[in-house]
């Protein structure tokens, strides 16, 4: 049964709101298609050409994606009680992640650019069936983005997309539209927590988008 509360309350206690780093985190977020690890490089590389410390990472981390369970799911879906036990290893993951690699890079200064985050979590799962409040509560402490941009696509898009990119080597939640609509809904919801940016347009307009919206208050400091 889902909470009472909206998903960007839910959001908000996730967060850790009163620590506060040397560096910036940026996230990019988004249903798979929608052209993530393109503006993960893109930006990596404009900061690195402004002089900036980068460290480019993403989430899950190849633990949690080799997992037998894990990819299980992807190519079959499963069971409530089995997207759980992938809600609890994700958590698991991302804290580790965060508390290993991001947080390191943070104290040191680095712009820190993350290929998803726990947005994707609250995406999937609530999809999924798994507890609004589990969620939260095994999400709770990470670091709030300093800009978390949201490639937005319509869903149709999104499935045409990845048709011409993986022919029918779809995983499960991919070869549905209704099901893509279910998780891209769950987006929709995260209202301030998310900077949309329009991603129908071409790669480098909206490269050059991102940019304008966060650069620029790196480039004074």
């Amino acid at each position: 049964m889902r909470s009472h509360r909206s998903i960007q309350d839910g959001l908000t206690d996730v967060f850790d709101m009163k620590t506060r780093f040397r560096g910036r985190l940026i996230t990019i977020v988004g249903f798979d298609g929608s052209g993530k690890t393109t503006q993960v490089d893109a930006l990596e590389r404009r900061f690195r050409e402004a002089g900036r410390d980068v460290l480019s990472t993403r989430q899950p981390t190849d633990w949690y994606r080799n997992q037998e369970l894990v990819q299980h799911f992807h190519d079959n879906g499963g069971s409530q009680q089995r997207a759980r036990m992938l809600a609890l290893l994700a958590a698991a993951d991302r804290l580790h992640h965060v508390q290993q690699v991001i947080i390191p890079a943070l104290t040191r200064g680095c712009v820190v650019i993350c290929d998803r985050y726990v947005y994707a979590t609250f995406g999937v799962f609530l999809h999924r069936g798994v507890e609004f409040e589990l969620l939260v509560n095994i999400n709770k402490g990470i670091p709030r983005p300093d800009f978390a941009f949201y490639l937005r696509l319509p869903p149709a898009a999104l499935l045409a997309r990845l048709r011409q990119r993986d022919g029918t080597n779809l995983k499960f939640e991919e070869r549905s539209l209704d099901r893509v609509a279910s998780i891209v809904g769950v987006y929709e919801q995260m209202g301030a927590h998310l900077i949309p940016v329009d991603g129908t347009n071409d790669a480098q307009a909206v490269s050059n988008d991102i940019w304008d919206k966060c650069g620029s208050g790196f480039r004074d400091e």
